[in-house]
């Protein structure tokens, strides 16, 4: 059951994770993460500044209890920060002047936070994203006298940075996603501090995503079937595999392709596939459950996902879906973007070209059309990559290592006005 926005016969926690939302359906890593630290027994409590409470009743996201942040115009809310402002004047203050927080109701919000920390035991404060979670996280820490940590994604890196610099450099330690995100963030935000920017990959549950044996050979008129999935959206390059469809049709190649996600761009990838005439060999097939996610993967031939540097600079780490197709076993055909290679290694479990080429992109298809059994050696060897370095339990119990290190060395957080200028 969801637990209601409210403060009553909730058991001290050692932990509080902020989201910014929950649940996400596109933030699968959120929700594993945070059932592998419950299974590992590790105690905490979430709050999300919007919570979809329909949603979050269901399963699988009705396992984590979750509360909603009360809106900055509430008693609750008021009674937070007139509790906290009395003792903490000093520190609210700097934090308020110097915009800690972006929006100023994100601020009075974090107070609330604060308060809750202080009236719950909380030793730690964790967010996912380097996005208000984070600022509310920072603010809240600092009021409350304990540390706080974040994990960095994609976006709030490379697109969104609002700060990046005092948060990581306010913070007990900043995890993110892949080698590619800890080397940009050190050389351009951590310079001061480098060592507190540390490397976690995102686990995948490898029960969910068991691998059957691959076909070895290709009936001479089967369908060849093209998996990809992600948000419609620029950087995920899906008008790149539209045209490598069109070379690939006029190439004589018998193929089939499903496109799942929802986004922006649904309009213009529609308009692009009927102005090519590929309706009856590319299907947008929209937002589906996961469950329906694995079966289409276990029925693919290749997983493909042509992803770009998008104009606003916004790019993808390494997208979860790819590490999925490689657990079930998939051969990958992406793109040398961002962190993707430190999954996908070029000729062992999958295909890199370069973003934007669709050319190539149409050539590295081809080629596993063409060679069946290179197709189920990459397969296997994408299996044995996710479960070295992507399983779930020892990639979360890393991160569960660096919070079991702050409680046990557990000192006060910082008081960020004293480090804040004037």
């Amino acid at each position: 059951m969801v637990a209601q926005t409210g403060e009553r016969n909730l058991a001290a926690g050692a932990i509080l994770y902020v989201l910014t939302r929950f649940p996400v359906t596109t933030e699968t890593f959120i929700l594993n993460e945070l059932r592998e630290m419950r299974r590992q027994g590790i105690k905490y409590h979430l709050f999300a500044f919007r919570l979809d409470r329909e949603m979050a009743a269901e399963p699988p996201y009705n396992e984590i209890p979750a509360m909603e942040i009360p809106r900055p115009c509430t008693p609750v809310v008021f009674s937070a920060n007139s509790r906290v402002w009395p003792n903490r004047y000093r520190a609210a203050y700097g934090l308020l002047r110097t915009r800690a927080c972006r929006r100023l109701h994100h601020f009075f919000q974090a107070v609330y936070l604060a308060d809750w920390v202080k009236k719950h035991n909380i030793h730690h404060i964790h967010a996912h994203y380097a996005y208000h979670s984070t600022s509310a996280a920072r603010v809240a820490a600092s009021l409350a006298g304990i540390g706080y940590s974040f994990t960095a994604h994609a976006n709030d890196i490379y697109r969104s940075c609002w700060q990046m610099r005092e948060k990581i450099e306010n913070a007990v330690f900043c995890a993110t996603c892949t080698g590619y995100n800890a080397g940009y963030l050190r050389e351009h935000y951590a310079q001061s501090c480098p060592d507190r920017v540390i490397k976690v990959y995102h686990g995948i549950d490898l029960e969910q995503f068991k691998c059957r044996p691959r076909n070895v050979a290709l009936p001479g008129q089967t369908l060849f079937r093209i998996l990809s999935v992600g948000r419609l959206r620029e950087k995920k390059g899906f008008p790149l595999l539209i045209e490598a469809c069109t070379l690939l049709k006029d190439r004589g190649f018998s193929i089939k392709a499903t496109i799942v996600g929802e986004g922006p761009d649904r309009e213009a990838l529609e308009a692009l596939i009927a102005g090519k005439g590929l309706g009856n060999i590319i299907r947008l097939a929209g937002s589906i459950p996961h469950s329906q996610v694995r079966k289409l993967l276990e029925d693919a031939d290749v997983f493909v996902l042509p992803c770009i540097i998008a104009s606003d600079k916004s790019r993808d780490g390494i997208p979860n879906v790819i590490l999925e197709a490689m657990a079930m076993g998939l051969p990958v055909v992406s793109t040398t973007v961002s962190a993707i290679p430190e999954a996908v290694e070029h000729g062992k479990t999958g295909l890199l070209v370069p973003p934007g080429d669709a050319t190539a992109l149409a050539e590295a298809i081809s080629r596993l059309v063409s060679a069946p059994d290179e197709r189920i050696r990459m397969g296997d060897a994408g299996r044995k990559k996710v479960v070295k370095d992507f399983d779930l339990p020892g990639n979360t119990g890393a991160l569960i290592s660096l919070f079991r290190n702050v409680m046990e060395n557990r000192s006060p957080g910082h008081d960020l006005f004293q480090i804040l200028p004037g």
